[in-house]
């Protein structure tokens, strides 16, 4: 007779299970009606949903035979140092909206406002899918890296720095954070220690500049040098108008990506973000020194950047550079759903080269998930569902509008989902939001305690939010 071994299914922390499971693998393999299996915050198995439940034995099983899966997604520009939502006066374009209304609010924050700013911003990203992001420069370190480690989120960020000596000149620019170059390296090194001794693994360091004409030669070099020496992000705000480009040009002779190339300040290490004014030699110049980009379509609309003129997404995606979205702060984007950007970033290249195929859904997509996790240096341990990469799970409800009926997961997604369909959030296996509410944060509390630290700043810039139209 012959007897057969019995198998018994290996115990696990979570499974998670959906109709469709995209796991932007190298293969880019789609499982339908398929499953993920999580052990110790990292995933071990990945399949159809008959094979993984057979073979494992769940602690928790989130089972949502209708969902789409897909590993989490990455902003990869979102501000902290944020601003109100819909306060910022109509009409400005990058420079003038920055020295009006965004430098001053900047300056106004204290410490207990941007711990209560950080978690909201978190909440707000995990409430939609984003489970990764980048935070170009904040103040009072410690206390936002307090504030994310609560919410679970996972994050690289750094110090707000600039010496104020750039092309732009200091005219409009605040006393706040008034430093020399050397000051501001010293301050992005040890926002670096800073991030390293706190000890998430969830939150990662970056070198952090703003950029814009705000940086001196000295700083820009000097902060590229830093990242490049301690292995870090060096990220910066570049390109972000025509404006900005014609200023370098009459400083420097060339345009800014030229320009940072010439004083030796771009390599792999570094995220320029927004890069909405470019020309084929940019295009060349970031393609052939590794940099990668966040570009950010909402922000870029909102103020007016010229993206779908002076924009190079297209040929940046077809030179393979890696590229994030993101969405920047409440006062351009207004929101922080990279659905949106996703959407716009497959169409308004297509507009732009009036051809269909200029950027796909499924470039789209990846530019949410797996090329934002690059483009921060981070796609070894994120932005795909494969085993031993980190548990990072988005669950997308499509029993609604947006998402039904589903026929293609990708292009439903793109064209037609915001993040109001997500689900649950999952990062490192941890279940962060589930039925569409936070699991650890009191969404209520925060949405009205910013509310009233926006008032205040408000109050003292002196910026009145009313609506044009009048107020009966």
């Amino acid at each position: 007779m012959i007897v057969t071994e019995r198998i018994e299914p290996v115990a696990v922390d979570v499974i998670v299970t959906g109709a469709w499971v995209l796991t932007l693998n190298a293969r880019r393999e789609i499982y339908r009606h398929g499953a993920v299996a999580v052990a110790d915050g990292v995933v071990v198995a990945v399949g159809h949903r008959a094979d993984i439940l057979a073979g494992h034995r769940a602690a928790t099983l989130i089972d949502e035979p209708d969902a789409i899966v897909l590993p989490g997604m990455t902003n990869g520009h979102r501000h902290l140092l944020c601003c109100a939502k819909g306060a910022m006066p109509e009409g400005g374009g990058t420079l003038a909206a920055l020295r009006a209304f965004i430098y001053p609010s900047f300056a106004a924050l204290t410490e207990d406002d941007m711990h209560v700013y950080a978690r909201y911003a978190a909440a707000e990203m995990l409430r939609y899918g984003t489970t990764l992001f980048e935070e170009p420069g904040c103040n009072h370190l410690e206390a936002v890296l307090e504030a994310l480690a609560d919410t679970g989120i996972r994050a690289r960020t750094g110090p707000w720095t600039w010496d104020q000596a750039g092309s732009a000149g200091r005219d409009g620019l605040p006393d706040w954070l008034r430093l020399d170059a050397d000051a501001a390296l010293d301050r992005l090194a040890e926002g670096v220690a800073t991030v390293r001794k706190f000890g998430n693994p969830r939150l990662r360091d970056a070198v952090t500049i703003e950029g814009v004409g705000t940086c001196s030669d000295a700083l820009t070099r000097g902060a590229a040098d830093l990242a490049l020496d301690l292995d870090s992000l060096f990220v910066l705000h570049k390109s972000t108008s025509e404006a900005e480009v014609e200023m370098e040009l009459r400083t420097f002779g060339e345009r800014p990506v030229a320009h940072m190339h010439s004083i030796g300040a771009l390599h792999d290490r570094v995220l320029l973000n927004h890069m909405t004014s470019l020309d084929d030699r940019d295009v060349a110049i970031v393609r052939d020194t590794g940099a990668r980009i966040s570009q950010n379509p909402t922000s870029a609309l909102k103020l007016a950047k010229g993206t779908t003129r002076t924009g190079k997404w297209k040929e940046l995606a077809d030179a393979g550079v890696p590229m994030a979205l993101g969405t920047d702060a409440e006062n351009v984007s207004n929101h922080q759903d990279i659905c949106r950007a996703m959407q716009l970033a497959a169409l308004l290249p297509r507009d732009m080269h009036r051809d269909p195929n200029a950027v796909t859904a499924e470039q789209a997509l990846e530019m949410a998930t797996l090329g934002g996790a690059t483009a921060l240096r981070m796609q070894d341990e994120v932005g795909s569902l494969e085993p031993g990469k980190q548990a990072d799970i988005v669950v997308f409800d499509t029993d609604d509008y947006d998402l039904g009926p589903l026929h293609n997961p990708v292009a439903n997604l793109v064209y037609g989902s915001t993040g109001h369909s997500v689900d649950t959030v999952l990062v490192g296996g941890d279940v962060l939001v589930r039925h569409k509410r936070s699991t650890r944060l009191d969404e209520s509390a925060l949405r009205a305690r910013v509310a009233e630290i926006n008032h205040r700043v408000l109050r003292e810039i002196g910026i009145d939010p009313s609506p044009r139209w009048p107020v009966l």
